[in-house]
């Protein structure tokens, strides 16, 4: 008799287990209106948040990031600047013939990095049979 007792008690609780997240879903979804389109904030979760957050985490997550997505495109700007100035003030450091040595450098550089990319081009099209 406490066996049955328990397993009715058991089926009770699984079926009020299964019941509550089916009646919160049907809940929450008639309380939205279905008049208003979806705006929905888009953004990037950190490696492997997906597997962890909730919806409404994520949300929640995407709308701290576009808060602080402005400001870090203005420090971005910011540190581009500074890292221009920082080259000036450095190649004021070298002399004429210094400079004039270094804009050879670079020239033979992007001249070389043509080369190979041209290489490469030329190898993928001999192998694609085009």
């Amino acid at each position: 008799m406490k066996l049955q007792s328990t397993l009715v008690t058991s089926l009770g609780l699984l079926a009020l287990l299964v019941a509550i997240p089916a009646i919160s879903t049907l809940s929450a979804q008639e309380a939205q209106p279905t008049s208003q389109p979806k705006t929905e904030i888009r953004g990037r979760l950190p490696a492997h948040w997906n597997d962890i957050v909730t919806e409404d985490q994520k949300k929640e997550i995407y709308t701290i990031q576009k808060g602080y997505l402005g400001k870090i495109q203005e420090l971005e700007i910011e540190i581009a600047k500074l890292e221009s100035a920082m080259e000036s003030e450095i190649k004021n450091v070298l002399t004429d013939v210094q400079l004039s040595r270094l804009k050879e450098l670079v020239t033979e550089e992007e001249l070389r990095r043509k080369k190979n990319e041209a290489a490469k081009a030329a190898a993928e099209k001999a192998l694609s049979g085009s």
